[in-house]
């Protein structure tokens, strides 16, 4: 029997216009809906009526997008000024047909999971009651700062989201074809979708000068989701200056609009009591409730992205806890109850009778981290007010800082402390995102703190033991610390790193890691200290990261036992899979591999000249010139890689790898899992290439970035419009290039790593590129008919092939779409 030629599967508008629905079995939405912008729905068909209930021009009016489609308006068209197009723009953006309803709750169950902690300023039933307002409403109600937040919201969310990511690819790369015939074969990369978002945010935030002089909630909550998703993709080529820059200007405008005081309002000021009388006889209580809630969860998260970016050596963080006179946020449910309670203050450490959450624990932690992260990045030991006390003393920072943190287990609860128990307690109830990131930052900390007395190459220890290079703590002057001090400071890292990783594999398990910042620099310290203690496993005594059972089976033989078994391993592994997402996480994988080459390299240096210099006189500190030292001179140009939270500045990483030939290595013959890592003619490759600083994909095909470089170009009306042309050729460059150069067997895609080409190899594939574009880019444009708009800025052009009718999504150019990639640098 013939089988059919139809697939029994299809979508509710591919069998109303009669067309082939190429889908995944109904699991996404199908070709044809993404290209059309619309929304995908499967159900069981109707009944085949006897004859056709509807003219043939019903079909031919769906398929060229019909009286029903949704016409987007040309920006240019708009005689209103800046801030109104700007305006209009980001509502014909979140107007968008597939932007449904359904795929808002899961878009904002994505936000909860990943960003509620840092960000926790989001309402989730009014969020939801609004848009379904909207969804309801006939015509748009044009509330621009809502849009602010919801734009935030994609920024941070697309990417994680397959059919957005499907969606904008669509929408970016804008195919030409016959949605009916032509399968989507665009090469997906989500953070191209998130940076979309990130570029209308941006446009929908107004002029530099008139965003300057406007100041409201929405637009601080926007201006952190924006500073959170540029510290979330910082590269050492870029460093985070944008991330810098959007939440000092967050900070400044809520500290503006004195989210910090509302609480206490001083005896002297008569606006404070006024307002508060006025909303005591006026406003519902709820509602006051609710706003005060929501301006306390803003300031705060200004607060903890502020101690998030500024740890690092150098960096100034610009709140001050005395300087916060309001009251810790409540929990969960009275928060979505629109309920007053009291929480206590910043300070307090004794909560008995009121309100306590994760959240209020976690940011009191966030208090506590800037505090050692202060400690850590001015030097530690080294700083000179602490080279005459001895870490056991009382009068020592360390000590301080070491009773704050026992202070504060203390004082947790005993359903906020850690066990696998405890985490499922938190997930059952949807809020297990702050427990993880509670316990990750805990973590962190005792890390932070105790690593400073901790040689850096212990090769001459045979158990732990305190500082080789100056500053020491001789007995004859210092005493003998408490016994046993060493042993339990070192397994205080150690069992804090083992905690990191166990927690990764209970969110793992549930598929509930969250995708944040601080998750990502957690695992990269725990995966540090691991390839720490498989290098001198002398120094872990009790084995917490040592014993750890983890094998990668699809990584091959050629790989290093390092990054195939074990703690190291299944961190690496992790950091590989959120750098798909995260793009920072790509920098630390390749730094993990870049000290396993260095750890290798200096012992093999130690064993060397201590062989030499056996009977002889000669005595050096250095350990690699076989000295007695601990690697101080060693570990000093590297601190800003190894200690920093993420790369501020570009050159802080390129300054740390230039410090020893060892971390010059070339990269890129290291696979993702560390393959040929301890190949020979890697150190031969390393001679021969720049130096080393900048990162692109490990084991991967370069990709053109996303660009940043798409925010300064403006359209007529004068502000910053995106560029879906540069994001269609990012993807397209992508995609030609997987065809085009067979890559190494990999396990998992990543997004970053080390960039070590020479200049010949570089510029051969440039020219393999530009000559696959000159044979097939006219051929595209013409085929869609498009080359007048593209040469001319005439925009009528090809109106019809637009993923929704009109060519709002693409913006005008003055030069050619080939002139304005040869000015694209790659």
């Amino acid at each position: 029997m013939r089988p059919p030629m139809r697939s029994s599967i299809a979508c509710t508008r591919c069998r109303k216009s009669k067309i082939k629905c190429e889908n995944n079995g109904g699991t996404s939405p199908c070709d044809s809906c993404i290209k059309t912008g619309k929304e995908c729905v499967f159900k069981l068909p109707d009944p085949v009526p006897p004859k056709r209930t509807e003219p043939p021009t019903g079909v031919r009016q769906e398929r060229d997008g019909g009286s029903d489609r949704k016409k987007l308006k040309k920006i240019d068209d708009i005689s209103k000024g800046d801030n109104q197009r700007a305006s209009v723009y980001a509502e014909e953006v979140l107007s968008a047909p597939f932007l449904t309803e359904d795929l808002w709750e899961q878009v904002l169950d994505l936000y909860k999971l990943h960003f509620a902690p840092e960000l926790s300023f989001l309402h989730l039933p009014t969020m939801k009651e609004k848009l379904g307002r909207k969804f309801k409403a006939s015509q748009p109600e044009g509330n621009s700062e809502l849009n602010l937040v919801l734009l935030g919201v994609l920024t941070l969310t697309a990417r994680f989201h397959p059919d957005l990511v499907k969606y904008l690819a669509h929408i970016c790369n804008n195919q030409p074809g016959n949605a009916r015939t032509r399968p989507v074969q665009t090469q997906l990369d989500p953070a191209a979708a998130s940076e979309y978002y990130a570029d209308v945010l941006t446009m929908a935030l107004g002029p530099l000068r008139t965003a300057m002089k406007a100041a409201s909630v929405e637009r601080v909550a926007a201006l952190l989701m924006l500073g959170l998703y540029e510290w979330s993709q910082t590269r050492p080529k870029t460093g985070g200056l944008g991330a810098w820059m959007y939440v000092g200007l967050a900070i400044r405008m809520a500290q503006y609009l004195r989210l910090g005081l509302g609480d206490v309002p001083e005896s002297g000021d008569p606006h404070a009591k006024v307002l508060e009388l006025q909303n005591r006889n006026s406003c519902h209580q709820s509602q006051i409730a609710l706003d005060k809630e929501v301006r306390r969860r803003t300031m705060f998260s200004c607060f903890i992205l502020d101690r998030m970016i500024s740890c690092g050596k150098e960096r100034m963080s610009i709140v001050r806890p005395e300087d916060i006179h309001i009251q810790l946020p409540c929990s969960e449910d009275k928060f979505d109850l629109a309920m007053e309670v009291p929480t206590g203050f910043l300070e307090d450490k004794i909560r008995h009778g009121m309100d306590d959450s994760v959240l209020s624990r976690f940011i009191q932690l966030v208090d506590l981290w800037g505090e050692v992260s202060r400690f850590s990045s001015d030097g530690g030991r080294l700083n000179k007010t602490e080279r005459d006390r001895p870490p056991w003393t009382k009068d020592s920072t360390f000590y301080k800082l070491n009773e704050k943190l026992a202070e504060f287990d203390a004082g947790l609860p005993g359903t906020f402390t850690f066990s696998r128990s405890n985490y499922f307690k938190h997930e059952n109830h949807q809020a297990s995102s702050a427990y993880v990131l509670l316990h990750m930052l805990r973590s962190v900390c005792l890390i932070m703190l105790h690593r400073e007395y901790i040689p850096f190459v212990p090769i001459r220890c045979e158990k732990p033991e305190g500082p080789l290079d100056n500053p020491t703590f001789p007995k004859d002057k210092y005493g003998s610390p408490p016994e046993g001090f060493w042993i339990a400071s070192a397994e205080h890292v150690f069992k804090a790193a083992r905690d990191i990783i166990d927690l990764i594999d209970i969110c793992q398990r549930k598929d509930k890691l969250p995708q944040s910042t601080i998750v990502l620099f957690a695992i990269w310290t725990a995966g540090f200290v691991g390839l720490y203690a498989e290098h001198f496993p002398q120094m872990d005594t009790e084995r917490h990261m040592l014993d750890y059972d983890f094998e990668d089976t699809r990584q091959p033989e050629s790989v290093a036992d390092v990054f195939r078994r074990g703690s190291v391993a299944f961190a690496s592994v992790t950091l590989q899979k959120m750098s798909m997402w995260l793009k920072m996480a790509g920098t630390y994988v390749a730094i993990l591999q870049q000290m396993d080459k260095y750890f290798d390299t200096i012992k093999q240096d130690y064993h060397r000249f201590a062989g030499k210099n056996a009977g002889t006189d000669e005595t050096t500190s250095r350990v690699r010139e076989g000295g007695t030292g601990g690697g101080l001179e060693e570990y000093k140009p590297m601190t800003y890689k190894l200690k920093d939270f993420g790369i501020l500045r570009p050159d802080e990483y390129e300054h740390g790898d230039t410090s020893d030939p060892a971390l010059t290595v070339g990269v890129n013959h290291l696979s993702v899992g560390g393959t040929d890592a301890v190949n020979a003619s890697a150190a031969t490759q390393a001679s021969k290439t720049a130096a080393s600083g900048s990162f692109t994909a490990i084991n991967h095909t370069p990709i053109m970035p996303a660009p940043d470089g798409g925010r300064p170009f403006s359209s007529g009306a004068g502000y910053p419009t995106p560029q879906p042309e540069a994001y269609a050729d990012s993807w397209r460059y992508h995609s030609n290039n997987i065809r085009q150069q067979p890559t190494p067997a990999q396990v998992y895609p990543t997004s970053e790593t080390m960039v070590d080409t020479t200049a010949i190899a570089a510029e051969a594939h440039d020219r393999a590129f530009w000559d696959s574009f000159k044979k097939e880019e006219p051929r595209r444009i013409g085929t869609i008919g498009d080359l007048g708009y593209f040469s001319s800025g005439d925009s009528q052009l090809a109106v019809s092939e637009m993923p929704f009718g009109d060519s709002s999504y693409i913006p005008v150019l003055t030069d050619t779409s080939y002139q304005y990639l040869q000015e694209v640098d790659f």
